[in-house]
């Protein structure tokens, strides 16, 4: 789960898997005749290089055919972003029914139907992906890995066509079995980041790509695991799993500490964010929190919302609440519960904060309008725990437009798509 607070930029990080459906024997014939009648209608992503045209707007939620080769099973979307409500990019894995491995699956909603894109080309390799971000309809970066956590991988979308990103960066990027790229932003053609994280017993910093339009280049965060000058490390993991901006363009990452042993001897440590201060990552003091921390969504230094709690790299962490800050001290705005899920968090403005998350089994998406939260029409989505990879994603698209996926029934055939334009 990740914040995206910033009108231009997304970013998601991937850890929860839910499997929706919808509930009553009502609603499953309807979903059930809608994938009979539209799965399978398909097609490419045009070659031009033009921006794409403006699609219908259908605030709330709505279902959709998802856009999956034929035959393929095992399909799974993980995140989402776009530059309008009528240009996303959805993206994932498939899998062919014909063999066991695994292809990005991207999959792109012009407004009115979802189009299958194969990606750049991979010479055959397997390969996933967790992350996407678009700074415009022809500048949308997504991150993810090659099998067995053998390599990350960059794609690139110019707005005609998908190509690999390589780089001497990406070599020096210290990848071991259970490294891996979980989140991706991107402010502009020439300033993306890429956040890199190791999934088992991190001990040391995480790694940042970032790219100026011409190369990439290397930046380590501060060890925050650390006592301070001259004393040994703490004992644990320490993981950004997080990477945001705020609307100024300042860019953030946020993540936390486990201590005291690993596996289930691990005991929260404590929620960290770090800033870019243009030369180098640093703690921001200011957000520490008790607990580490699995979204964060900046909207300036002073407004600054965060979840804490849930899912963080393979631990889980209770409670999990919603923090507002306004830059000098946290407050928690919503939380307590041990069991609720939430997907998503993003944020335009001091009264504009979404936040997509589950009660009781039940979809919903909540709007901040700067005194309370209040559920947003028409209507919900039935949620269960999830059976394969899928993961109910929310961003703000760089037009401001809020957007949440919700992929359903069997290899994502159906997909909810929730809309304010």
């Amino acid at each position: 789960m990740s914040g995206d607070p910033r009108a231009d930029v997304t970013a998601k990080a991937v850890w929860s898997h839910r499997w929706l459906y919808v509930a009553g024997a009502c609603a499953i014939a309807v979903v059930a005749a809608a994938i009979a009648g539209l799965s399978g209608q398909f097609g490419k992503p045009s070659s031009a290089a033009v921006p794409p045209a403006p699609g219908p707007c259908r605030p709330g939620w709505s279902l959709t055919a998802g856009a999956i080769p034929a035959g393929d099973s095992g399909d799974s979307l993980t995140a989402i972003a776009g530059s309008s409500f009528y240009d996303l990019w959805a993206v994932g894995y498939r899998g062919p029914r014909t063999n066991q491995n695994e292809y990005p699956l991207l999959e792109h909603w012009n407004g009115r139907r979802w189009a299958y894109s194969p990606g750049a080309p991979l010479g055959g390799q397997q390969a996933e992906l967790t992350a996407v971000s678009a700074s415009a309809w022809n500048d949308v970066w997504a991150v993810g890995d090659f099998p067995n956590r053998s390599g990350p991988l960059i794609e690139h979308w110019n707005g005609k066509s998908w190509s690999l990103q390589q780089t001497d960066a990406l070599a020096r990027w210290k990848a071991t079995a259970d490294d891996h790229f979980v989140s991706v932003a991107a402010l502009a053609p020439n300033n993306v980041w890429v956040l890199g994280y190791s999934a088992s017993g991190a001990t040391s910093p995480e790694q940042n790509l970032h790219w100026n339009g011409k190369s990439w280049h290397l930046f380590n965060g501060p060890n925050i695991l650390s006592n301070g000058p001259n004393k040994p490390p703490t004992y644990g993991t320490q993981a950004m799993q997080i990477l945001t901006t705020d609307r100024p363009g300042g860019v953030w990452a946020a993540g936390g500490t486990m201590v005291g042993g690993v596996g289930e001897s691990a005991v929260p440590g404590k929620g960290v964010v770090e800033q870019w201060n243009g030369s180098q990552w640093q703690v921001d003091g200011r957000y520490e929190w008790k607990k580490p921390l699995t979204a964060l969504a900046p909207v300036a230094p002073d407004d600054v919302w965060a979840i804490t709690g849930g899912s963080f790299g393979n631990y889980g962490v209770d409670p999990v609440e919603v923090l507002h800050s306004n830059g000098s001290a946290w407050k928690v705005a919503m939380g307590g519960a041990t069991s609720v899920g939430l997907d998503g968090l993003v944020a335009t403005s001091a009264d504009g904060a979404y936040l997509l998350g589950q009660n009781a089994h039940t979809m919903v998406i909540d709007h901040w309008d700067g005194t309370r939260w209040q559920s947003m029409p028409p209507g919900h989505v039935q949620a269960p725990s999830s059976k394969n990879g899928d993961t109910p994603s929310l961003t703000v698209t760089a037009d401001g437009s809020i957007a949440a996926l919700a992929p359903i029934g069997q290899n994502d055939r159906a997909l909810y798509l929730w809309l304010r334009c």
